[in-house]
């Protein structure tokens, strides 16, 4: 009996084992050091400050925000060793340059911002909307603002998504003058429709503050999804019906009619507490970018916080969301956690009197240099994140308890722009990357004080 047993268990052993086997093989490695193909200054002298990246794969272009320029770099990748800059085109409005740029299709959005920059243009802060119907020369053609002024200014927006769902493109615009979501209709660049609007100033412990920094929007099971992350924390919004042309004019969205999921996490104006309705995280503060993985199982959303304290990245579980006034508490199963580096929270490699003539827009900046900034996820299994000073960082996230680096890029540093070259020893001696795109093992990312990078990926 024995032994017929034991001849049974091998041959189950057996089947898990060539079961489990293909797929560790089928899953790739990579070279832990990224490949510097191309770079560019995006511009002679190379002064900096660059923000965010977009990039329209088809094309070939890429396009990167010019902070202190109020200007979008269109730059052709065709040839990733060669980056070349063919255009910059001026935004319409704002205080402050683009510190986001989105593309779709042949429209591209930059958004535009208010203090604590002060810039040129009379116009308000907000969403300048280009035509990129030729990639290599970006035309703006209108933009998007808030009616409201502020006893510091209009305030804009940081951040937008445009997304196509194959007969029309929607702006989904973040924190435009302190309302959470605007969401536009810009199929016609040049007139856009404003169709709905949140505002998630609702009474909660976390106080009356309706900041969303950054969002997402994915199609997942018939249902489009807002992500969003701010003040607040996480929040997961069904917009299906605004899209579908259900409200006879603008729809108001709200948590209870539209909220499928949420983390109230954070509390970075209000001290750190967690609202009771919700599982805590493990270190609340202030929710900066999120993105969903490409099954829509899993949400990645980033912290940025001052240098100091580790950079977080948390994975919340979305396998199972809720619905509008059934909202599902996200709960947080795993995290990826940078330390980071004292030399540079110190201060000591990046002394302000090297900045010269950019130090009142440029700050101090080096508060944030050793947090995580922007990311990027390609299907379930990689994220490529842009970390500031600590570079290019690349993640395995197939098992979002257990994510681990797999490989990165810290020493992009070609010693060009102001910042690179103040001399004297106090230059900054390390990147600053504000965002990344990856497309195909190539990363394009965005250095704040250099220009564009081009990065390979390579599976071993």
């Amino acid at each position: 009996m024995f032994r017929r047993f034991s001849t049974l268990a091998l041959l189950v052993a057996g089947l898990l084992l060539a079961a489990v086997f293909p797929v560790m093989a089928d899953k790739p490695t990579y070279r832990p050091h990224l490949v510097n193909l191309g770079f560019d200054t995006l511009g002679e002298p190379a002064t900096g400050v660059n923000s965010d990246i977009a990039l329209n794969a088809d094309s070939g272009f890429a396009y990167v925000g010019a902070i202190e320029e109020f200007t979008v770099k269109a730059v052709d990748v065709s040839d990733p060793t060669n980056p070349t800059l063919t255009a910059e085109a001026s935004v319409l409005g704002g205080l402050a340059g683009p510190l986001d740029v989105k593309v779709a299709g042949d429209i591209l959005a930059a958004s535009t911002q208010g203090p604590p920059f002060a810039g040129p243009l009379p116009e308000l802060p907000g969403v300048t909307l280009f035509d990129v119907s030729d990639p290599a020369d970006p035309v703006p053609v209108s933009h998007l603002s808030g009616a409201d002024f502020f006893d510091d200014g209009p305030y804009g927006s940081h951040n937008s998504f445009l997304w196509e769902d194959g007969e029309k493109t929607w702006l989904f615009v973040a924190g435009l003058d302190f309302i959470s979501m605007v969401v536009f209709d810009v199929t016609i660049p040049a007139a856009p429709v404003r169709v709905a609007y949140y505002d998630n100033n609702y009474e909660d412990d976390l106080g009356p503050f309706p900041f969303v920094h950054d969002l997402f929007v994915q199609e997942n099971n018939e249902q489009v999804l807002v992500y969003q992350a701010g003040i607040k924390g996480v929040e997961i919004l069904d917009v299906t019906d605004a899209l579908s042309g259900a409200c006879p004019a603008e729809c108001e969205l709200t948590f209870d009619d539209n909220v499928v999921g949420y983390n109230h996490y954070t509390g970075l104006l209000f001290g750190d507490v967690n609202a009771e309705a919700s599982p805590p995280v493990t270190r609340p503060w202030f929710s900066h970018y999120i993105e969903p993985t490409a099954s829509g199982d899993v949400a990645w959303a980033g912290d940025e916080a001052a240098c100091g304290p580790p950079g977080i990245v948390h994975a919340f579980d979305t396998s199972e969301l809720g619905s509008p006034g059934a909202a599902a508490p996200l709960e947080e199963i795993g995290i990826i956690v940078e330390n980071p580096d004292s030399a540079m929270c110190n201060n000591e490699r990046n002394v302000p009197e090297a900045r010269g003539e950019h130090a009142g827009s440029f700050g101090n900046f080096h508060a944030f240099e050793n947090t995580g900034h922007n990311f990027d996820i390609s299907g379930d299994d990689l994220m490529v994140r842009a970390d500031y000073s600590r570079g290019v960082n690349v993640y395995d996230i197939s098992d979002p308890t257990d994510a681990s680096r797999v490989a990165q890029a810290r020493g992009l540093n070609d010693g060009v722009g102001a910042y690179k070259s103040a001399g004297g020893g106090g230059g900054l001696s390390f990147p600053l990357i504000w965002g990344v795109v990856y497309d195909g093992d190539l990363i394009y990312a965005s250095d704040i004080a250099q220009g564009i990078f081009v990065l390979d990926l390579i599976e071993n």
